[in-house]
């Protein structure tokens, strides 16, 4: 049967749920991948603190595999019509820059080739041509920007 996951927090209730339909406690799953009881608990508790390798083994251990699932790119969100101001006043800097406007009142900005510059150029041009805006990286390629909101 297949789990489909979109956050790690999802995956607790399933290694748990395996473990059990295979009759191991966590002191038998432990051996059989080579940790303590106490590091099966840690990994039911917490499986994004666990490293990738020793989560495939103890899904292997359990009868389960991770499946890597590529989906259709999501459509973006239409932006409301009174909401246009802050795609339309996003600048970008020359080159190949695509802008998307996303349901949260915030801009996906990606720079469609590798930059020839430095790793922080692309964001230090971008904002500098947007002043008074959030410009926050998401990878060397990807930012989003979002309006200044106030804080105390």
């Amino acid at each position: 049967m297949e789990y489909p996951l979109r956050f790690v927090d999802q995956l607790r209730p399933h290694l748990k749920a395996l473990r059990k339909q295979r009759g191991l406690t966590q002191a038998q799953a432990g051996a059989i991948i080579g940790v303590s009881q106490a590091r099966i608990a840690e990994i039911e508790a917490n499986p994004g603190a666990v490293s990738f390798e020793q989560l495939m083994k103890l899904l292997s251990a359990l009868g389960a595999s991770f499946c890597l699932r590529e989906e259709a790119a999501p459509s973006p969100v239409p932006v409301a019509a009174e909401e246009p101001a802050l795609y339309d006043a996003v600048k970008l800097p020359p080159g190949p820059w695509t802008a998307t406007p996303m349901s949260d009142q915030s801009v996906l900005v990606r720079l469609e080739a590798e930059s020839p510059g430095a790793p922080g150029e692309s964001l230090r041009a971008l904002q500098a041509l947007n002043p008074g805006k959030d410009v926050k990286p998401t990878s060397r390629r990807n930012f989003v920007v979002r309006p200044k909101r106030e804080s105390w």
